[in-house]
C-alpha cells in the first residue's frame, strides 16, 4: 500500500496570502493618515502667515531745537590783520637783537641795533661844522651891525655938514658888504644844519624800532655780528588783537556775498569749537583762470581768549541763511521723492505715514518744514518697508555707557 506524504508547500502558501492582506490593508491605513496630516497642514498655512509678528523699529521724538544753515563753505588759514617784517634800509652788521620771539612789544619799543660808528663820527663831524658856521655867522653880524652904526652916525654928519657925501657912500658900501656876508653865514649855517639832521637820519636806519603794538612772531635767530642787508629780515611782528582769513568764492555765488555777513570758523587744531567773524572785503576781480574771486573776512582774537594764532588752518563758512529753533531728522527717515515725501509716525504701536515738506540738509539730516509737530515719535529705523497702518514694534536705544 502507497503512503503519500503531506504536501508542505501548500500548507505554508495559505497562511502567507493571508499576512499580504494584512500587510496591504497595513499600508493603505498609513496612506490615509499621511494623507489626512498633510491636508491638515495645508489649511494650518493661512493662519500661520496672518500672524506675522510686527515690524521692530527705532523712533525719534521731533524737537524743535537745532539751528540748521545754508553756507559757503570754504577751506583757509588765517594771518594778522596788522604784521609787519622789520628789514633794514642799510647794509651793516647787527650790533644787539633787543628782543626775541613771543615778546610782546610796544610802538616805538628798540627792537634792533646795527653798528653805527662811522653814522656818530659824521654826526660829530657835521655838528662841529655847524658850530662853526654859527660862530662864523655871529661874527658877520656883529661887523654889519657895527657898519650900520656907522652909517647911521654919517647920515647925521652929513645932514649936519660935517662930512661928504664921498665919505657916506664909502660906509654905506661897506655896510651892504658886511649884510651880504652875514646873509651868506646863516646860508651856510642852515646848510650844514640840514646836512647835520640828514646824518641823524641816516643814523637812525641803524636802530629800529616796533611801528605798532604786537608780539613777535619770528626773530630769525640772528646773533650779533651777523651781516644784514635791505633783504633780511630782523623780526616779524604782527598784532594778533584781530586776525583774517582770505576766502576763494565761485563767481555764482559772488553777489550773494555782502560785506558784514557772518562767517564762523571751525579750526583742526580746535575741534568742536566754532569761532563768529564777518565778511569786510569782497574783491570786485572775478579771475578767469579759476572764476573765483577773493573774499576777506575778520574776526576779533579777544573774543577767543586769544588762542588763535596766525597759520592756523581750517574751514570757514559764510552763512547765507539761518534757521533757529528748527526739526531735524536723519535722512533716512524721510521716504518717497521730491514731490512726494512722506515719513512715519508712530502711534500707539501703529505705523501712519505723514506727508512732509523739507527744507536744507545738513550732514546726515534735513530739515522738515511742515508735516510734523513736536512731541511726535518719527520712525527713523526699520521703515523701509513699512505701509500705513502696519503694526510695528518700538526698540529701545541702549544708552551708551
Amino acid at each position: 500500500m502507497e503512503i503519500k506524504k503531506p504536501n508542505n508547500t501548500e500548507i505554508t502558501r495559505k497562511p502567507s496570502g493571508k499576512r499580504a492582506a494584512l500587510i496591504v490593508f497595513a499600508i493603505l491605513l498609513v496612506l490615509a493618515g499621511i494623507g489626512v496630516y498633510s491636508h491638515k497642514s495645508s489649511n494650518a498655512k493661512p493662519q500661520q502667515s496672518a500672524q506675522t509678528p510686527p515690524a521692530f523699529v527705532r523712533i525719534q521724538t521731533v524737537a524743535a531745537d537745532k539751528t540748521v544753515r545754508d553756507s559757503i563753505v570754504q577751506n583757509m588759514s588765517i594771518d594778522a590783520v596788522n604784521r609787519v617784517r622789520m628789514i633794514p634800509r642799510v647794509t651793516g652788521r647787527l650790533e644787539r637783537l633787543h628782543v626775541k620771539q613771543g615778546d610782546r612789544v610796544r610802538a616805538g619799543q628798540l627792537v634792533a641795533t646795527l653798528e653805527h660808528d662811522q653814522q656818530d663820527a659824521l654826526i660829530g663831524s657835521t655838528q662841529a661844522q655847524l658850530a662853526s658856521a654859527k660862530a662864523e655867522a655871529e661874527r658877520a653880524r656883529a661887523e654889519m651891525m657895527n657898519a650900520k652904526t656907522n652909517l647911521e652916525r654919517y647920515q647925521r654928519l652929513v645932514k649936519e655938514g660935517f662930512s661928504t657925501q664921498q665919505q657916506y657912500d664909502t660906509i654905506e658900501t661897506t655896510y651892504a658888504s658886511t649884510r651880504a656876508s652875514y646873509n651868506a653865514s646863516l646860508a651856510k649855517e642852515r646848510q650844514i644844519a640840514a646836512e647835520v639832521e640828514r646824518v641823524k637820519s641816516t643814523r637812525m636806519d641803524y636802530i629800529m624800532h616796533a611801528p605798532m603794538d604786537g608780539t613777535v612772531l619770528n626773530d630769525y635767530a640772528l646773533a650779533p655780528g651777523a651781516m644784514l642787508s635791505p633783504s633780511s629780515p630782523i623780526a616779524d611782528i604782527a598784532d594778533l588783537s584781530k586776525l583774517k582769513a582770505t576766502l576763494r568764492v565761485p563767481e555764482l555765488k559772488i553777489f550773494v556775498v555782502k560785506p558784514g555777513m557772518p562767517v564762523l570758523l571751525k579750526f583742526d587744531a580746535l575741534p568742536g569749537e566754532e569761532f563768529q567773524g564777518a565778511v569786510t572785503r569782497i574783491d570786485p576781480y572775478v579771475d578767469p583762470a579759476t572764476r573765483t574771486s577773493t573774499v576777506e573776512i575778520e574776526l576779533d582774537n579777544a573774543k577767543t581768549g586769544d588762542r588763535l594764532r596766525p597759520g592756523m588752518f581750517g574751514q570757514a563758512s559764510i552763512v547765507e541763511r539761518e534757521f533757529k529753533n528748527a526739526v531735524l531728522i536723519p535722512q533716512s527717515a524721510l521716504h518717497g521723492i521730491e514731490e512726494a515725501r512722506y515719513v512715519f509716525v508712530e502711534q500707539d504701536g501703529i505705523a501712519k505715514e505723514r506727508k512732509v515738506e523739507t527744507g536744507l540738509r545738513q550732514g546726515n539730516e534735513i530739515q522738515i518744514t511742515g508735516g510734523l509737530k513736536p512731541g511726535e515719535e518719527v520712525i527713523i529705523f526699520g521703515g523701509a518697508n513699512l505701509k500705513d497702518g502696519e503694526k510695528v514694534t518700538v526698540q529701545e536705544t541702549k544708552a551708551e555707557s
